[in-house]
């Protein structure tokens, strides 16, 4: 495996992100690609390229800081910071998220064949800006750094 191979992946991903680019998809993301974006959904790869036939705008989009491991000869897994100025269906998404992407060697190129996305990353102690003073979760956690 090449380094510059899987890099140059994340960041042709990141430079269709940004450009809306539905079409560049196709070179990018496995046939069996799933998407799972930060609140949950999962998207298959149709599904993924057309949230930009949408109310789906990046201003600005950038992968930072990946950190490469490979799993075998056709495998790579990849953890970085997603940051983008985005909106979608009207509403502010921007932030910057953990992203975890699956690169899978197929014939001679490597794909995406998974996305993974948490967050928005907070500073360590920090409230998410969606927690409210004294939330519990669903199942009656209160989170750390809360008040209860």
């Amino acid at each position: 495996m090449d380094d510059q191979q899987i890099l140059d992946l994340a960041h042709r991903y990141a430079a269709a992100e940004l450009a809306g680019d539905v079409d560049a998809y196709d070179d990018l993301l496995h046939k069996d690609f799933r998407g799972i974006g930060p609140v949950g959904f999962v998207l298959d790869r149709d599904a993924w390229a057309q949230r930009h036939r949408g109310d789906l705008t990046n201003h600005e989009f950038g992968i930072e800081q990946p950190e490469l491991r490979p799993v075998g000869d056709a495998t790579v897994l990849v953890t970085a910071i997603q940051r983008q100025r985005t909106t979608a269906m009207g509403r502010d998404t921007s932030g910057s998220f953990r992203i975890g992407m699956v690169a899978v060697r197929d014939g001679r190129r490597w794909l995406l064949a998974q996305i993974q996305l948490s967050g928005p990353l907070v500073a360590p102690g920090a409230r998410p800006g969606w927690q409210r003073e004294g939330a519990q979760d669903r199942a009656g956690f209160t989170p750390p750094g809360t008040d209860s």
